[in-house]
């Protein structure tokens, strides 16, 4: 086994920092969040870019289904997670979509996403959105539009000043081209992360 270990400023006033110890052999990280520790498993290759915000989702995630972990609500499927990072209003700070995935959070509709600040805090939670969204070239009150397939159809979702309209489905459809746009939440490539 071979371990490194790195230390972070975190999430929230109850945690003061985030230490990882990373064995690299083994493609699992552990993390102390003082004062609680979790073990989050990452696939191999993945911890220099992605090491300090899987486990700030984590512990989101954690904190946000507490009630429903607690009374075993959740199922393995439905305790993992996919996120990509991207500055959708110009201020050189990446938000965070974060895609959930399992019964709790998915129906015929479609999953439950988070759009979280870099501190994890929630701008949007959106719901019956289909994976992947896209970045469009447009903008809306300074941030830039997503198209979600939502209903079977892509939606435009504009910013309002405050947030994203939470759901997609009741929204414009898209009828332009989603080929050369930024593609986030691209399933079926991008490493799944477990709470």
């Amino acid at each position: 086994m071979s371990f490194r270990a790195s230390s972070f400023p975190c999430c929230d006033s109850n945690t003061e920092s985030i230490s990882i110890l990373l064995d690299e052999t083994e493609g699992r990280a552990f993390f102390a969040f003082i004062p609680t520790t979790y073990a989050v498993e990452f696939p191999e290759n993945s911890f220099e870019k992605q090491s300090s915000t899987a486990p700030l989702i984590a512990t989101f995630l954690k904190k946000e289904f507490k009630k429903d972990l607690e009374n075993e609500f959740l199922d393995s499927l439905s305790r993992q997670f996919k996120f990509s990072e991207v500055d959708l209003n110009a201020d050189g700070v990446n938000e965070i979509l974060l895609g959930l995935t399992g019964p709790y959070f998915c129906g015929s509709g479609g999953c439950t996403v988070y759009l979280l600040s870099q501190k994890a805090e929630v701008i949007t939670k959106f719901s019956v959105v289909d994976y992947p969204v896209f970045v469009a070239d447009s903008f809306s009150k300074g941030w830039k539009d997503l198209i979600m397939n939502s209903g079977r159809k892509n939606r435009l979702v504009p910013f309002n000043g405050k947030s994203y309209p939470s759901n997609p489905s009741v929204l414009e459809v898209y009828a332009g081209s989603t080929e050369n746009l930024v593609k986030l939440l691209d399933w079926e490539n991008l490493p799944p992360y477990k709470f």
